[in-house]
């Protein structure tokens, strides 16, 4: 389905809007910037830019979001700017004039993303990762189960980290004087969690796509599990460590993984699932279902990890 015309017209105008913002704001400051202010100007421009090349891209949730976004700064820079002009008796500032027009930019890119075509092509770029089912067993997503979890422990752990490093720049600049100026230490210390803050999701954001990627998909058929075959397999077991909870109805075992022993080969291979009860009890059912006798031990403790 080809990109429409409205939404390619849309990320024009939006790119305009930030370039007009941006220029205002170069006219407010001429060369009296501070470098406060400068690292504010580039890390809000740089995330403009990542976040209109994911609405180039057909993300839903970055176009949802830019349309509110746009609209709500987009009128309330167009209502000062009528104020502003009313309280000067008509006369308008050159920053003035193009915070204006930059306004009216943004709002009409806003409403050109809300418009159905633009809606229904963002939805067609949504890919879904479809496991394929076996005609004799089950699969499960691993790595799906386990980005859904890890993304969503992560993104509250950057919440509490951002609350933090704010915490500790309020502190700082609660203990200095009023007249500290812009290079101040609480300044500095802003800059610097903030870059924090970007490595670390980066950093995490990677890693949990890495750990996900290797759990890929496990396979329960009449034949074996996976790649290897039934005769093969000496025991099949989920283990866990600590107490396993009854939490609303179903069962919840803490650290599970599926542990394989084999007739050729010494020692265990061990494969971490991800900490999902439903998918724990489905892999159980089908375990239950398609191990030959007496090779499924259940769930069985364990005291390392």
């Amino acid at each position: 389905m080809p990109r429409p015309p409205a939404l390619r017209l849309a990320a024009g105008l939006l790119a305009v809007f930030w370039l007009g913002l941006a220029g205002g704001a170069v006219l407010v400051w001429g060369t009296a910037a501070a470098p406060f202010e400068i690292f504010a100007g580039v890390f809000w421009s740089s995330v403009w830019c990542f976040w209109l090349a994911r609405v180039w891209l057909g993300g839903p949730m970055a176009i949802g979001l830019m349309r509110v976004a746009v609209l709500g700064i987009g009128s309330v820079l167009l209502v000062g700017a009528v104020l502003a002009a009313g309280i000067s008796g008509g006369g308008v500032y050159p920053s003035q004039g193009i915070g204006a027009g930059a306004a009216l930019c943004g709002v009409a890119g806003g409403l050109l993303l809300g418009r159905e075509d633009v809606k229904r092509w963002s939805r067609s770029t949504t890919r879904v990762r479809v496991v394929r089912q076996p005609p004799d067993g089950t699969a499960f997503d691993l790595r799906g189960a386990a980005l859904r979890q890890g993304r969503g422990m992560f993104g509250c752990l950057m919440l509490v980290i951002s609350v933090a490093v704010l915490v500790v720049v309020g502190v700082i600049g609660a203990t200095l004087p009023e007249d500290r100026g812009v290079d101040a230490p609480d300044y500095l210390a802003f800059m610097a969690g903030v870059v924090l803050v970007v490595i670390i999701g980066i950093a995490g954001y990677i890693r949990i796509n890495l750990r996900a990627k290797a759990l890929g998909v496990l396979t329960v058929t009449e034949r074996g599990i996976n790649e290897h075959p039934w005769p093969r397999i000496r025991s099949a077991a989920l283990s866990y460590t600590g107490e396993a909870k009854t939490v609303d109805g179903v069962r919840r075992y803490p650290g599970a993984r599926l542990d394989l022993s084999f007739h050729d080969e010494p020692g265990e291979r061990h494969l971490a699932l991800p900490g999902d009860a439903h998918l724990h009890g489905s892999i159980a059912a089908a375990l239950a279902t398609h191990c030959p006798e007496g090779t499924f031990l259940g769930w069985v403790p364990r005291t390392t990890r």
